[in-house]
C-alpha cells in the first residue's frame, strides 16, 4: 500500500487541482515575517508555492513518487503536502 498512497499523493502534489483556497479573514492585527495584516483584511493562499517547493519536493516539476517514499520504499509523510486548502 505505500506505493498506492505515495501514487495518490504524487498525483495530488504534481496536478496540484486547486492552487488558491477560499479566502480567509485576518480576525485580529497580525505580523507575519517582516509584514504587517491589518484586522479583517482577506488573505488567499497559494498553494502552488508549498506543493512545488523545491526544498521539501526536489525537482517539483516532474511526478516522483520519490517524494513519498523513503530508501527502503515505505510511505513518508510531507508537511507540505496540502492538496486542497490551508486551515
Amino acid at each position: 500500500m505505500p506505493y498506492t498512497e505515495a501514487v495518490l499523493h504524487g498525483i495530488q502534489r504534481y496536478i496540484d487541482l486547486i492552487p488558491t483556497s477560499l479566502p480567509h479573514a485576518v480576525n485580529c492585527d497580525t505580523k507575519f515575517r517582516n509584514y504587517f495584516i491589518p484586522k479583517e483584511t482577506s488573505i488567499i493562499t497559494s498553494l502552488t508555492s508549498v506543493l512545488h517547493d523545491s526544498k521539501e519536493f526536489p525537482n517539483p516539476e516532474k511526478f516522483d513518487l520519490g517524494h513519498f517514499l523513503d530508501k527502503n520504499g515505505k510511505f513518508k509523510k510531507s508537511d507540505y503536502f496540502m492538496p486542497f486548502s490551508t486551515g
